[in-house]
């Protein structure tokens, strides 16, 4: 990715509750965010669900100190609550003391406690469509920003349609016309903030959007590991239908010839060797 002009990646990873897979799990994701930062990514988004107070100092060791206590270069919490409706939350997580996604009240802090850290960039999102009632969505969302603004962070709002997963009998989620009213609506009413789409939207949709979002992720919806030569993304082991399958050279290329100017992709990049 860095050979490739990419200068903004993201850590995904699981979370749990105790234990050594929990301990695992964070030393991973350190160690990680160190390699982005030797290798010259200008921005890391941290996405591992709700971390614990006495865990960021782990998970963030090694990463330089700006004056006023935050992390350089940007390093960005991305917790995504899926839904701010606590019923629809629960029946999407569950109740059980020992899945760390069931709590709702610890999930949703989570930025707080990554502001107290020294985080000084939060990632939010919800899964559309979850919850049929879109107006509360937008409106806890809007209310979830400007709490993080006042907290002095900086935010990205992610918008990810529910498809049909893998295993799943049925589709759900909003139609196009509504998902870009939404798009639209929430661009204008966080015009500091930085709402992010992605290739789970087809060619058309981001071409659609391009006006009023800030971030499009290519490739982001492939769960598939990297190696030094390429990646092995296979369209049946993504979480959700990716609609848009084309290397991120083609689909940033798009952008670009339709006149947007893009930050963190130097597409002229000579090839070399990783370091």
């Amino acid at each position: 990715l860095a050979r490739r002009g990419i200068r903004g990646v993201a850590l995904l990873t699981g979370e749990y509750r105790h234990g050594s897979m929990r301990s695992q799990m964070l030393s991973r994701t350190s160690q990680a965010v160190r390699d982005a930062i030797e290798r010259g990514f200008q921005h890391i988004l941290i996405n591992v669900g709700s971390i614990e107070e006495s865990e960021y100092s782990s998970l963030l060791a090694g990463t330089r100190q700006s004056e006023n206590d935050s992390t350089a270069p940007r390093i960005t919490m991305c917790t995504f609550q899926e839904t701010y409706d606590p019923h629809a939350y629960q029946k999407f997580m569950g109740n059980t003391p020992e899945n760390p996604r069931a709590d709702f009240n610890r999930r949703l802090r989570n930025f707080d406690r990554a502001a107290e850290a020294g985080m000084r960039s939060a990632n939010p999102g919800i899964l559309v469509g979850l919850n049929p009632d879109l107006a509360h969505e937008i409106l806890a969302l809007l209310d979830h920003c400007h709490h993080l603004s006042a907290l002095g962070m900086t935010t990205y709002v992610s918008l990810p349609r529910l498809r049909k997963a893998n295993g799943a009998e049925h589709r759900a989620g909003v139609g196009d016309d509504e998902f870009c009213r939404l798009v639209a609506v929430l661009s204008f009413g966080l015009p500091e903030a930085k709402v992010v789409i992605s290739t789970r939207e087809t060619p058309t949709i981001q071409q659609r959007l391009l006006p009023v979002i800030s971030v499009l992720t290519p490739g982001s919806p492939g769960v598939a590991p990297y190696t030094m030569e390429n990646a092995r993304f296979e369209a049946d082991a993504s979480q959700f239908e990716v609609a848009d399958l084309r290397p991120f050279e083609e689909i940033l290329g798009d952008c670009i010839q339709a006149g947007a100017s893009i930050s963190g992709y130097e597409p002229a990049l000579l090839p070399g060797p990783l370091r």
